[in-house]
């Protein structure tokens, strides 16, 4: 009975690492500067609050230039996923950048088993698949959509979702050797190398002009990278990271929610039933996997 309580306890945190980090797109929204600085201050901000507190409790672990080289591959990929995606909103539409970018447990699934022979049963394929017919009715079905068709834009998203899959299996896989605190501290360090380059870049006021945008800042970095990505990397070290990709399906349901409540954004019936299918296939995964530590066990 206790392990079957513990099991739950990853599953959970992931699902609200998943809804905290779906306030994301609300920050940037109220955010006084433009997509990429606002990033930029986000992971600087959260750095800056993990190495405080990691000296005050020894916590932080300085490592070798190689071990290095390997902890700084979840950041770089976190980092540049986020890059690509707020750059996708700039080509397309934020309907199709959402739509493509949730398309990562489907990456997950092809890269765990190209380089890792993870397999794959049959209800967590057809969860998969009903996960992402979820996704795609709760996107169709905004007021904005224009229909699917493959932009630079829509490229750029698809691109993005590659990368996060990449953080998501480097974090699963890297957990076995860092501990929780050291992956969280280390990826919001380097996730600033990309959003630092892209900053170069964008032609906009690098300043928030009051107080309420920098708290905007700090908001971003406690809630969505420290709280948010914290529980999720926590939930990727106890739970295989296919699975842990569709539990993070409830960022754009956050969102989805969220937009409609701040923004008077209109919540459509249709959405509404994208949400339950999205939620169902969700249920499905977890119930697969429960099925294959049956199995295994």
């Amino acid at each position: 009975m206790s392990s079957k309580k513990l099991d739950f306890i990853p599953i959970l945190l992931t699902c609200v690492g998943g809804c905290l980090i779906g306030l994301a797109p609300i920050f940037v929204r109220f955010s006084e500067i433009g997509p990429s600085f606002t990033g930029f201050y986000r992971f600087l901000f959260a750095t800056i609050l993990i190495f405080i507190y990691g000296v005050l409790t020894k916590k932080i672990k300085l490592f070798t230039f190689k071990e290095l080289l390997i902890i700084s591959i979840p950041g770089l990929c976190f980092g540049t996923d986020i890059v690509l995606w707020h750059s996708s909103i700039v080509f397309t539409s934020i309907a199709h950048a959402t739509l493509f970018v949730n398309t990562a447990p489907l990456y997950v699934c092809i890269l765990g088993y190209i380089f890792f022979k993870d397999r794959l049963n049959n209800l967590f394929l057809i969860s998969l698949l009903v996960c992402l017919s979820g996704v795609f009715i709760l996107i169709n079905n905004n007021p904005i959509f224009s229909g699917i068709y493959l932009s630079f834009g829509d490229s750029l998203a698809l691109l993005a979702a590659f990368f996060y899959a990449g953080y998501l299996l480097a974090i699963n896989k890297l957990s076995k050797k860092f501990n929780t605190f050291n992956l969280i501290f280390y990826s919001s360090f380097f996730a600033c190398i990309p959003f630092g380059i892209a900053s170069l870049f964008e032609l906009d006021n690098p300043i928030p002009y009051s107080v309420i945008g920098w708290l905007n800042f700090l908001g971003q970095a406690v809630f969505v990278q420290i709280l948010g990505q914290g529980l999720v990397i926590y939930g990727l070290s106890k739970i295989r990271p296919q699975l842990s990709s569709l539990l993070l399906l409830f960022q754009p349901i956050t969102a989805t929610i969220l937009g409609a409540y701040f923004f008077s954004e209109t919540l459509l019936i249709g959405q509404l039933i994208g949400v339950i299918i999205l939620l169902i296939g969700i249920y499905l995964a977890g119930l697969s996997e429960r099925l294959r530590e049956t199995n295994e066990g």
